[in-house]
């Protein structure tokens, strides 16, 4: 089957799936915005993978948008990172960025400093600025003042600049086992200030993943309701964020990397979970759908973190590709 052919049988299918969302959902909440982190390196200690083929990125991401609808790009940056970077070559009429600032152990000061230049060279084309990244389980020292901090310093200079579109916010690894703890903390080091300015709450959903102390799930729907609805109610809560801040859906994958994970596996699995995040987009308030990631680092490396893509190293795309652009066709905003 050609790739024309399989991208209309993508979206039938989807568009049939659709109809499980409740019909008042159309009516009150927006559809989800979706988006990809566009490149291929997922970490996990890869130094083999092939440089970006620019040319072929934005071909893949001009066919995976379907027009000029909202579109996000996930870009990783560091206090450190060259501006502008190389995701910004990316950006086209629809395109915005959602933009991670990694926090490295810098001071306090020199941190603030950081996160204020971020929302002053990234605030005209970014939709979001995330602040450290999955605080929750990768913890780092003082990386929880950082984050708030960060929300804080964030918050401000958006507010000065005049970005009224732009939301501070952060990304946690999320589970159906809420992090108490982690938010009893947040609450504690920010109070209310904290709560006010705090924009989206980003989770990273890996049910599934292949990822090493992660394991499978056997109901992937039932992992990502239970999942929004805990993050939703017990944790978001702790902090004084209302049913107003919006959970965005930062990142979402399925490595292929053993004989037994296999592409049409990783369809089955991710179209699952899309469809079960978008049927919860109105009880949980959910804004934003992002895949990670575009193609594989390494493709047949045995490691997960090399497979995650929708393509290949080489841009070959996976059934999961055109059934990605079916459901950004059928689900997406207009």
């Amino acid at each position: 089957m050609n790739k024309i052919r399989t991208a209309a049988a993508a979206a039938a299918l989807v568009a049939g799936f659709s109809v499980l969302a409740p019909a008042a959902a159309d009516a009150t909440t927006s559809p989800l915005t979706f988006g990809i982190y566009p490149g291929g390196y997922a970490g996990g200690g890869s130094t083999t993978g092939k440089p970006d083929n620019p040319a072929k990125v934005r071909k893949a991401l001009s066919e995976l948008q379907s027009g000029h609808k909202p579109f996000l790009l996930r870009d990783y940056v560091g206090c450190g990172s060259a501006f502008p970077d190389d995701e910004m070559q990316y950006l086209a009429p629809g395109r915005r960025l959602d933009v991670v600032l990694s926090y490295s152990g810098e001071s306090m000061p020199e941190w603030q400093t950081c996160v204020e230049n971020t929302v002053h060279r990234y605030g005209p084309v970014a939709d979001t600025i995330s602040v450290t990244l999955e605080q929750n389980v990768v913890p780092k020292p003082n990386g929880d003042t950082a984050l708030v901090q960060g929300v804080l310093a964030g918050k401000k200079t958006a507010d000065q600049d005049g970005y009224r579109r732009l939301q501070i916010g952060f990304d946690e690894v999320a589970f159906t086992k809420p992090f108490t703890q982690f938010w009893q903390h947040l609450a504690q080091l920010g109070g209310a200030e904290f709560s006010r300015s705090v924009g989206f709450v980003g989770i990273d959903l890996y049910p599934d993943a292949g990822l090493p102390g992660i394991p499978p799930q056997t109901d992937l729907a039932g992992f990502v309701h239970q999942t929004l609805h805990n993050v939703r109610t017990q944790e978001m809560p702790i902090a004084g964020l209302g049913r107003d801040v919006p959970i965005r859906v930062s990142e979402n994958g399925w490595a292929t990397h053993t004989a037994e994970r296999t592409p049409a596996d990783q369809a089955r699995a991710l179209t699952t979970e899309i469809l079960a995040i978008n049927q919860d987009r109105v009880a949980e308030n959910v804004a934003s759908y992002e895949m990670f990631d575009l193609r594989d680092d390494v493709t047949g490396s045995p490691s997960p973190f090399d497979n995650f893509g929708l393509m290949t190293d080489d841009y070959a795309p996976k059934p999961m590709y055109w059934l990605y652009r079916g459901l950004v066709s059928a689900l997406g905003r207009h």
